[in-house]
């Protein structure tokens, strides 16, 4: 093991959001004892490579313009071919400010007010408070939630799917892969009718799979663009922030394999002036996909063992509570309204007594209040307090 995670980055005064802004976030009382676990970043070191690519970048000593470097473009290709098996050339591939920004701007693009957006609830809360900002109808194909062998699990309830994509007004779907927070990875056949049921109904599907590379118990991603039957009216977007933990360098980009959409997607940032990568874009993109493959290996390992151990935990501890077994991120998916609090007093005590912070389940669903989602990428021995605070206070 090159990488030691049980080392915890002291990144309180940091301007952190996750940890210098949780307190005025949930307006709760500051102080070093809150453990948050809600922002989707992690409490682990970057890996050497990374660092090194960032102070090597400005090393020069001067912070001016850079153009994206061809070396951007080269190492995505390297890394959907080496680690997911997708050929992609390096003018299909737009740099993006980020994965919810080119979320952004295909809606802007390839819709109009009015029309609709196909989600599925729960469902990461930018993918319903985005579209609603730009003037478009949210259609939920809610996800089927199942609860047996003590695993809370999701499925696509693919006849409404249909029956929503042949609305006369249905646009777009935005999909999930892998899905947040329930951490399901789809099938190749699954997503194989997601696109069939798009393109029937001429819905341009857009595939967020900034999880890709964060797979547990073995588990194999299959990226949207390596099954669809016609990759005409789909974009794939992706970064390195998520498994490298580098989600402030704005590294994330698209793959769009039609020509003119290319150009309809390129022309909306240039339109606007708007800057689609960083100063160390380039830089950070390079050392993540071509020299610290290691990493996400290492990290995977680990967060196997997380997610065992708080699942094991909690569920010995708090026989009421209901918890999803996910197959991909760090993120766990947990029904807490079966443990004696009425749901709408569970993220208080949790925030105000336990002082440990997890996700709102309300964010992700009006139907999921007393549902959180609890980001366990931190090392072994916060998770543990965590946990023992979390067990502690339900059962007071």
């Amino acid at each position: 093991m090159k990488m030691n995670f049980d080392l915890a980055p002291s990144r309180l005064g940091t301007d952190s959001v996750k940890w210098d802004c949780t307190a005025a976030e949930f307006h709760l009382a500051p102080g070093a004892d809150l453990i948050p676990m809600w922002v989707a970043d992690m409490d682990f070191f970057c890996a050497p490579e990374i660092l090194d690519a960032v102070k090597c970048a400005t090393a020069p000593g001067v912070l001016g313009y850079r153009t994206l470097a061809s070396r951007f473009d080269e190492a995505v290709i390297h890394w959907m071919q080496t680690r997911h098996g997708l050929s992609v050339s390096a003018d299909e591939i737009l740099p993006s400010p980020g994965v919810v920004a080119g979320i952004s701007a295909a809606i802007s693009v390839f819709s109009e007010p009015g029309d609709g957006i196909i989600v599925q609830p729960p469902i990461y809360p930018p993918f319903v408070g985005v579209p609603k900002g730009m003037g478009r109808v949210i259609r939920e194909n809610k996800l089927i939630e199942r609860y047996c062998d003590g695993v809370l699990s999701y499925d696509i309830d693919f006849e409404d799917l249909r029956r929503l994509a042949a609305e006369p007004r249905t646009k777009m779907m935005i999909l999930c892969s892998p899905h947040n927070p329930t951490g399901r990875v789809y099938t190749p056949d699954e997503l194989r009718k997601i696109c069939t049921i798009c393109a029937e109904n001429d819905v341009y599907l857009i595939s967020d799979e900034i999880h890709s590379d964060i797979m547990l118990k073995g588990n194999k991603f299959t990226p949207i663009l390596s099954v669809a039957p016609c990759t005409d009216r789909i974009l794939q977007l992706g970064s390195p922030s998520k498994s490298f933990n580098i989600a402030g360098t704005h590294s994330a980009y698209m793959i769009v394999k039609n020509h003119e959409e290319r150009e309809k997607l390129s022309g909306f940032w240039s339109s606007m002036h708007i800057p689609t990568s960083s100063f160390v874009s380039a830089d950070v993109v390079e050392a993540s996909y071509r020299k610290s493959a290691y990493y996400v290996d290492e990290l995977c390992s680990y967060l196997d063992g997380n997610m065992a151990f708080i699942r094991e935990y909690l569920q010995k501890n708090l026989p009421g509570i209901r918890l999803a077994n996910p197959d991909s991120t760090y993120l766990l998916w947990a029904d807490f309204r079966g443990c004696g609090i009425p749901a709408d007093q569970i993220f208080c005590r949790l925030c105000e007594t336990a002082r440990v912070v997890p996700d709102p389940g309300e964010w992700f669903g009006e139907d999921y209040l007393g549902y959180m989602r609890v980001n366990i990428a931190a090392p072994r021995a916060i998770l543990e307090e965590a946990a023992q605070r979390i067990v502690r206070v339900m059962k007071s």
